[in-house]
């Protein structure tokens, strides 16, 4: 324990940034192109175990359709649970699962449990990142930027996980669209 919150006092925020969404990505079944909202989604759903489609859309303020597309993948990789609700036999009730309900609580631990943390995480990430769905690798680059400042774009791909070709369209996405500088 006390190994663990050493190590959390010496990192930099750009690190804590890249070791987060490093839990994130394998929480999230190791998908990198996983986006910004189904993460919070997933944080919200480890936040509110026991919770319904229809909470989530309302504490996350998304439509059905989004909701129900990202609860299906969710639950497709092994990430959440559903199960009948007691109250309401039409309504299934989610919790996280598996290898996403430890990688959560290791990413949870940066921001001490504190679930409204992560999610003003998540949030200010897709405001900054300014696109329609930003995922979790856009997140990666940025934050590996941060950490490392000016480095070159070969540097910063070094340390992003998947497919080359993939992390080469979205940091040249990212400069397209003015959120990052390559250079």
């Amino acid at each position: 324990m006390v190994t663990t919150l050493a190590k959390r006092a010496m990192t930099t925020k750009g690190q804590k940034a890249t070791m987060v969404i490093d839990h994130l990505i394998g929480a999230l079944g190791s998908d990198s192109s996983s986006s910004l909202r189904r993460a919070m989604i997933l944080t919200d759903i480890a936040q509110y175990s026991g919770t319904t489609q229809v909470a989530i859309m309302k504490r996350l303020n998304l439509d059905k359709s989004t909701v129900k597309r990202e609860i299906d993948w969710l639950f497709d990789y092994g990430c959440i649970r559903l199960s009948e609700s007691a109250a309401d036999k039409r309504a299934k009730t989610i919790e996280i699962y598996g290898y996403s309900k430890e990688k959560m609580k290791a990413a949870m631990a940066y921001f001490d449990g504190q679930y409204e943390y992560m999610k003003m995480f998540l949030d200010g990430n897709i405001n900054f990142l300014r696109q329609e769905k930003p995922t979790l690798r856009d997140a990666k680059i940025v934050a590996t930027l941060h950490e490392r400042g000016d480095a070159a774009k070969a540097e910063i791909l070094s340390e992003i996980d998947g497919a080359a070709s993939t992390n080469h369209r979205s940091y040249n996405k990212l400069v397209d669209d003015g959120v990052i500088v390559d250079g």
